[in-house]
């Protein structure tokens, strides 16, 4: 729990702000969306690693080596070009940064952030250049919302919508004709465009679609950088490689779908932007440290040289999921994702609720392990701000409730109701080592457990929607 801003400190019951423990948990844990606790799997196989390293400090020599075996290890898991480079941060909000020094060229940047309420929440500010905290990962004091460094000063932030005012995702052509529209003006005032796009965002979105993006790069080139937000890592890997071909960075973190614990995050830049980038500004010296970019990056230097254990260890387990995930048949990842699939939308019939509609014909690894219910179809009255206390208490007194204590998704602003209050939602989601623990079940025993699961999760949200509203307890799914 080391080496991070504050959203990684614990409470006196062991939490963080996301109820996320720093041991393994045994929650039922569909919360991967917001963030995930260690496995067992991996806590005791990091044990075994450093059980006799730990009463000694990281060196920078030893940190170095080790974030070089991580890059090696995402380069097998995605089967990167050896030209590829690696950046490390403490989480996908400070992964921002990276896009912005690779972008950098002198020409002044507007950075076009897409669906601000489905990424991040603190992107709207780093996306700017801009401190996101009161405090960073190096353990810097800064003030919130200045600009980190002189370089990125008068950053232009556009925010375009993913969602029309009645959470129906826009078309990927809309979404792609707004985006070229701004790059173009960008272009013409003389300003570079750092272009975002989402692969599985907080509500599973992907927009615009890869054809749409290809489009705006051969369109653009060099008037733009677009930078994919795939943070959930809910991804291909045959995926990740076509938006590195296309020039795009991609930014995922370790602590969502990948099942690694809270925080850590890695971006995949092509090594033509490395190559190309201006030397980094000083100022990124308060965010990151030496080893966390790699060698050859222009102007690393400026970064202080030494260890953080803590991400070090987060980046790892991670890493230990993910190559768990990727020994799993593919064909059986579909089938568990389409059993969960199937089992929410029955948990969805029983509670009366409705699911907050994705992009319509479109089946991938980020619509198949993430579904988001629209509580307020059923309970009005549950807007966004009840529904985040319906999230807390489930999270804090379904083991006393239940004998089970459950994890679920933070909510997600999706749509507005007709007197102007958001909605209220909460998120499932599948992660690697739940999909690790559910996929060599058989098929009767995948529903069983699955629709027990579910049961669960039913009387859960019943409970924590009748103490929130002040209703008599509904019956449990």
């Amino acid at each position: 729990m080391s080496g991070g801003d504050r959203r990684i400190q614990l409470d006196k019951q062991g939490r963080n702000q996301y109820y996320a423990s720093a041991a393994p948990s045994d929650a039922l844990a569909y919360g991967s969306s917001t963030i995930s606790s260690i496995s067992s799997h991996a806590f005791e196989q990091l044990v075994c690693r450093w059980r006799n390293r730990l009463d000694y400090p990281m060196s920078a020599a030893d940190y170095t080596n080790g974030l070089d075996a991580i890059r090696a290890g995402l380069a097998a898991y995605f089967g990167l070009c050896e030209d590829s480079a690696i950046v490390f941060a403490a989480s996908g909000t400070d992964l921002e940064y990276v896009g912005l020094a690779a972008a950098r060229d002198g020409r002044p940047i507007t950075a076009v952030l897409l669906g601000r309420d489905e990424v991040g929440s603190g992107c709207v500010y780093s996306a700017a250049g801009r401190f996101f905290s009161e405090e960073t990962a190096t353990g810097a004091r800064v003030i919130a919302q200045a600009v980190i460094d002189p370089a990125f000063d008068g950053i232009e932030l556009i925010d375009v919508a993913v969602r029309d005012e009645s959470g129906l995702p826009r078309t990927s052509a809309k979404i792609a004709a707004e985006l070229s529209s701004h790059v173009e003006q960008a272009k013409a005032g003389g300003r570079r465009s750092v272009v975002h796009v989402v692969h599985g965002s907080k509500s599973g979105l992907t927009l615009p679609a890869l054809a749409e993006v290809e489009r705006l790069v051969s369109a653009h080139g060099d008037a733009m950088t677009v930078v994919v937000d795939a943070c959930q890592l809910r991804i291909t890997p045959a995926t990740v490689r076509r938006y590195l071909e296309l020039g795009c960075i991609v930014l995922m973190t370790g602590s969502k779908f990948a099942g690694g614990p809270p925080f850590s995050g890695f971006a995949l830049v092509p090594g033509r932007l490395r190559d190309s980038a201006m030397p980094l500004p000083p100022g990124l010296g308060r965010l990151a440290i030496r080893a966390e970019w790699p060698s050859d990056w222009p102007g690393a230097d400026c970064l202080d040289v030494r260890g953080n254990f803590g991400l070090l260890l987060r980046l790892e387990a991670a890493l230990i999921e993910m190559e768990r995930f990727a020994a799993l048949p593919a064909g059986r990842i579909d089938e568990v994702s389409a059993r969960f699939s199937h089992h929410v939308m029955g948990l969805v019939r029983r509670l009366e609720l409705a699911e907050v509609p994705g992009v319509g014909g479109v089946s991938c690894l980020a619509s198949g392990t993430l579904r988001t219910l629209d509580l307020s179809a059923r309970w009005p009255e549950c807007d966004f701000d009840a529904a985040r206390l319906v999230h807390g208490l489930i999270a804090r007194h379904s083991r006393h409730w239940l004998g089970q204590e459950i994890r679920l998704g933070q909510p997600v602003k999706t749509r507005r109701m007709s007197d102007g209050r958001i909605a209220g939602t909460l998120r499932l989601s599948l992660s690697m080592p739940l999909m690790a623990e559910l996929a060599p079940l058989r098929d009767d025993l995948l529903d069983e457990r699955l629709g027990g699961d579910m049961t669960l999760i039913g009387a859960a949200i019943s409970a924590a929607t009748a103490a929130t509203l002040g209703q008599d307890q509904p019956a449990a799914a």
